[in-house]
């Protein structure tokens, strides 16, 4: 499941500018990326997590405004003005949505209609459907979970789905619980399918592969290549919660995987750069915390990751947006010829967790949505007691209402702080 679950409570952070100079790599690559300076800001307006992008350069994004109709996926100018809701007229939570690149269609996440869910739609859990619809909000069309003979959906989960470039193609991960009707064991796989429109029929799925098994591993599919012969994922590999970053070539038999990193952390986010040479993605490697002890002592101890079906929910509940130990995340540069490994990012110092992120139609500027809980509510690791103690007399002086809309199972229920932020490489 996503490292970060939406909890869309905005902080109306103020515009800040940072420009970074890294050193140039040691080692000889044909990347500008690799090497190039770059800016990073904070944008006024805080869009929900996961935005992405209208040809035209409006952002589509799932938030909830707390006025009762839960997370529903809208668009709006880039300056948060012009705001429209799309999925409205469907009951929520909907979220995570995914643009076609033509712009004809924007695929959604839905929990409409499913009586048993868990975590939220399209980042993880139990109940998400695919649907899609148009960018008037009119055309709305389930596809998935559609077989009544097995569950319609029931005990299932379709998240994290990415279109290919040319827009013929949608990748996503899929959870069986269903063991009533689906023969369901509580394993994720991968699939591929085709999106079909036309001949007079409303928009379906057709050739749906399962291109990475259900094997007990936990998967998260991420961006596809630039070129569109594959895509990035995320898998669990040899020890148990280890997860690592792959790329999967498409071949007629399901996926030929190259293995991306080796580092015992949470490694998961992930897109290309525009030139297709280098993958920026989301890690936990740089912050101590719950999930990075567990990733070592799991190595240390040989634990498989043949059992994270049966552990990814609690592990990760336990890392994630709680306020002991927290992890958090920044995002890293990896050119793809060299394997040298750059850092971007420095927020997850002050708490910050770096979720999914996406190019704007230009693709000069990578657009995310960080989410955190408030300084005052966490404890960070390495301890810093005489803070640590400040920080508490604040907590307990002037205590957070908690946000008691998103429990789950070991969540504090303290509100969550948004910023969206703006990466733009100065390339030569």
């Amino acid at each position: 499941m996503s490292a970060v679950r939406l909890i869309a409570s905005c902080a109306g952070a103020l515009a800040a500018v940072a420009t970074v100079f890294a050193p140039a790599s040691t080692a000889a690559s044909g990347s500008r990326y690799t090497s190039a300076p770059y800016t990073l800001r904070t944008t006024h307006y805080a869009f929900g997590q996961a935005p992405v992008f209208m040809p035209d350069g409006r952002v589509v994004f799932g938030k909830d405004f707390k006025k009762g109709d839960k997370a529903q996926v809208y668009i709006a100018r880039q300056n948060g003005s012009h705001l429209r809701c799309i999925t409205c007229k469907l009951s929520g939570p909907n979220n995570v949505p995914a643009v076609r690149p033509q712009g004809d269609w924007i695929l959604f996440h839905s929990w409409h209609n499913q009586h048993f869910t868990i975590g939220s739609p399209g980042y993880g859990g139990l109940g998400s459907a695919l649907y899609v619809v148009r960018p008037d909000g009119s055309h709305m069309t389930r596809i998935t979970g559609l077989d009544s003979a097995h569950g319609a959906g029931e005990g299932e989960d379709d998240y994290h789905t990415y279109w290919s470039p040319d827009g013929r193609h949608i990748v996503w991960t899929h959870l069986n619980w269903n063991f009533v009707d689906d023969n369901g064991q509580g394993k994720w796989d991968v699939r591929v399918a085709d999106f079909v429109t036309g001949h007079g029929r409303p928009p379906h799925l057709a050739h749906i592969r399962v291109v990475r098994p259900a094997n007990g591993h936990w998967y998260e599919t991420q961006w596809w290549a630039p070129n569109g012969k594959g895509f990035l994922y995320t898998e669990t590999w040899k020890t148990a919660m280890d997860t690592e970053l792959f790329y999967c070539r498409l071949t007629a038999k399901g996926c030929k995987s190259t293995q991306l990193t080796d580092y015992p952390a949470w490694n998961e986010q992930a897109i290309f750069t525009p030139d297709g040479k280098d993958v920026i993605f989301m890690s936990s490697r740089d912050s101590p915390g719950f999930f990075n002890t567990w990733a070592d002592l799991t190595r240390d101890l040989g634990l498989t990751s043949s059992e994270d079906y049966l552990l990814t929910l609690p592990v990760f509940e336990a890392a994630f947006l709680q306020p002991v130990a927290e992890e958090t995340t920044d995002l890293y540069l990896l050119d793809l010829k060299t394997r040298s490994v750059r850092r971007l990012t420095y927020d997850g110092k002050d708490g910050w967790i770096v979720p999914e992120f996406s190019w704007d139609p230009s693709n000069k500027h990578l657009w995310f949505t960080e989410n955190r809980l408030p300084p005052s509510s966490r404890v960070g690791f390495p301890l810093d007691l005489m803070k640590q103690l400040t920080l508490t007399k604040q907590l307990l002086e002037h205590p957070p209402t908690p946000d008691v809309g998103h429990l789950l199972v070991l969540d504090a229920g303290l509100p969550v702080q948004q910023r969206t932020r703006i990466l733009t490489f100065k390339l030569r």
